[in-house]
């Protein structure tokens, strides 16, 4: 696999811990200055991955960009949530953290899941819809699916084994997915943002 895709598979992960400590570590300072901080480890990741593109294929580099800032919009807006109800900043960047963990992961933990619902009878209507929405939320799979163009659940056995390669399935759209980041990530933020307002004496 080249470097350019193992980078892109990566990239979410790299992106959405590194905003969600940039904002820990600046947690106090100017809403600019955090707002810096967070923008340039996201501008560091793509800069890297505009580099390594270039070995591979640059077009593929401006989808997974919008995707990531999306992705990093999200989690912004997860830890602002978080800090708005006054949580500490290290259980803020936890919460941000598992989140983005969730979203990295749903087929993983929901394929055992929507095997069993289709053993118990689920029809294939509903089975379609739930592994849709699985690889819709999952930065793993759009990447996969959307951007590098990988039939991901038909090219690992383990898919095989869980019996997901046995149903359809939409295909997941990095431009779909990438404003669903972004609109929940600014809804989360303003929420906050109302929050601290309520709060102030």
């Amino acid at each position: 696999m080249p470097l350019f895709q193992v980078l892109g598979y990566l990239s979410p992960l790299l992106v959405g811990f590194a905003t969600a400590a940039a904002l820990s570590l600046t947690a106090g300072q100017a809403p600019r200055r955090r707002a810096q901080a967070a923008a340039g480890v996201v501008l560091g990741v793509l800069v890297l991955l505009l580099a390594a593109s270039f070995s591979d294929s640059p077009r593929h580099w401006l989808p997974l960009s919008v995707l990531l800032v999306s992705l990093a919009l999200l989690i912004t807006g997860i830890y602002l949530l978080a800090e708005a109800a006054r949580m500490p900043r290290e259980i803020c960047q936890i919460l941000a953290g598992l989140a983005l963990c969730f979203l990295m992961s749903t087929l993983f933990w929901a394929g055992p899941l929507i095997r069993a619902a289709a053993d118990r009878g689920a029809t294939g209507e509903a089975i379609y819809r739930r592994i849709t929405v699985s690889m819709d939320v999952n930065p793993f799979f759009v990447i996969g699916y959307s951007i590098f163009e990988v039939d991901l659940i038909h090219s690992s056995s383990f898919f095989y084994r869980l019996g997901m390669a046995d149903f359809q399935h939409g295909t997941p759209s990095w431009g779909v997915s990438s404003a669903g980041f972004a609109v929940v990530g600014l809804i989360l933020a303003s929420v906050a943002a109302g929050l601290r307002r309520v709060q102030k004496p």
